[in-house]
């Protein structure tokens, strides 16, 4: 077997902060669940994503963390840390933190609960970008340069009404939120937000993002429900125009989108079987099955499918400056052709073979596994892709996190 062992290198001109942010944006989203793309549509899905939810990744893991973190930034800038010591410190605080969140247990949503100090990627790296997008804090600041200034910021103090809440005064990079308890961060703290952080939050999300899928259904939290998949099935009326016609062009998308990535599944394993002698029989025929069920997704609403595939303006428009490549769009249409004309045929289509071939060649040239054995050698036989369902499921757990802070009536 052909030792194969490719090697990727990035490189950027750090211009300013805005540039800086949108890097290490582009690296975090990397490392998420879900963003392996291998026919590269992954930019329509996140520009979906970031329309409707914007502010989420998929790397986050709970609401609290967007009040905890101002707390320790706004610690650290009243005890003046200088730059030299700015990181070390930010870490030690993220640590405690860590350590006063590790009762609650696994599945908590407890970011370095097992690894603690090691732990590579700390919430502040994670979250720092959406605090900016929530209006947390203000956008012009990558985390390095915030800590090159912490100290200086530190002069700023809080203004506070006559009843005790936080103003935001000229200066200050924060947004007004709840006061931190004196003793934070020690002790044993929960994820639950007080009504207080839960509207703080809220205020900001609808603020910046009106119109948006996530501030319209932080209103009514309660519709985000555990049963419910995708976020248009959740049961919202009377949405703003812009955002309906949104959900319709991302629901169909997503359903479109699961059959090449299953054709290309199925592909993989027919070759891993031929050309490597892999048993990959187990693999072929779930992949199969699979594109059954889809074919009847897509078979029970050809015809609204049909209609959207025969309007390709209308989803151009509605991607129309984000940056979306032409070939990318291109192969959409011919894949979405394909698709809605006879979905029953779609997996056994030898022009949709072409294509997929074709597209990972292109995007991946050596490393393309269709094409090169070395390449196939090294595929861990892991099925790729999935519905896409645009972060729901962060999303539902922020609204589900606020609606427990919902105060009783």
């Amino acid at each position: 077997m052909t030792d194969y062992s490719p090697a990727s290198s990035l490189g950027w001109l750090d211009l300013d902060t805005a540039a800086s942010e949108r890097v290490a944006t582009l690296l975090r989203s990397l490392e998420e669940p879900g963003t392996i793309d291998a026919l590269g549509l992954g930019s329509i899905r996140d520009a979906f994503s970031d329309m409707l939810t914007p502010g989420t990744s998929t790397v986050q893991t709970r609401l609290r963390y967007f009040i905890f973190l101002p707390w320790i930034f706004q610690r650290l800038e009243a005890e003046g840390t200088p730059p030299a010591t700015f990181a070390r410190k930010l870490r030690d605080y993220e640590v405690k933190l860590i350590d006063c969140l590790r009762h609650l247990g696994s599945n908590q949503g407890v970011i370095g609960r097992i690894v603690g100090r090691n732990l590579r990627r700390m919430p502040s790296d994670i979250y720092w970008g959406s605090m900016a997008a929530w209006g947390i804090r203000k956008p012009d600041l990558s985390l390095a340069d915030y800590g090159r200034q912490a100290r200086a910021l530190g002069r700023y103090r809080p203004e506070r009404d006559d009843d005790g809440g936080a103003t935001e005064p000229a200066g200050s990079i924060w947004a007004a939120v709840p006061e931190a308890p004196k003793d934070f961060p020690t002790g044993q703290i929960t994820f639950e937000l007080n009504p207080d952080e839960a509207q703080a939050l809220t205020e900001g999300i609808r603020r910046e993002h009106p119109d948006t899928l996530i501030a319209v259904l932080s209103a009514r939290p309660e519709l985000a429900l555990d049963s419910i998949d995708y976020p248009w099935l959740a049961p919202a009326s009377q949405l703003p125009d812009r955002l309906d016609t949104m959900l319709h062009h991302a629901r169909c998308f997503s359903e479109l989108t699961h059959g090449p990535q299953l054709v290309y599944n199925l592909l993989l394993a027919r070759a891993a079987s031929h050309e490597l002698g892999w048993d990959t029989k187990e693999l072929e025929e779930s992949q199969k099955q699979r594109l059954d069920e889809w074919s009847e997704l897509v078979g029970g609403r050809q015809a609204e499918l049909q209609a959207w595939v025969n309007a390709p303006h209308d989803f151009r428009q509605v991607l129309a400056g984000d940056g979306i490549a032409h070939s990318t769009l291109e192969f959409w249409d011919q894949m979405a052709r394909h698709a809605v004309d006879n979905p029953a045929r779609f997996a056994e289509s030898p022009e949709v073979h072409r294509l997929i071939r074709d597209r990972e060649r292109r995007l991946k040239s050596k490393r393309a596994r269709l094409s090169h054995r070395a390449a196939l050698e090294n595929w861990n036989q892991a099925p790729f892709g999935g519905q896409l369902e645009y972060r729901w499921s962060i999303t539902k757990s922020y609204l589900q996190d606020l609606r427990a802070a919902e105060a009783p009536t």
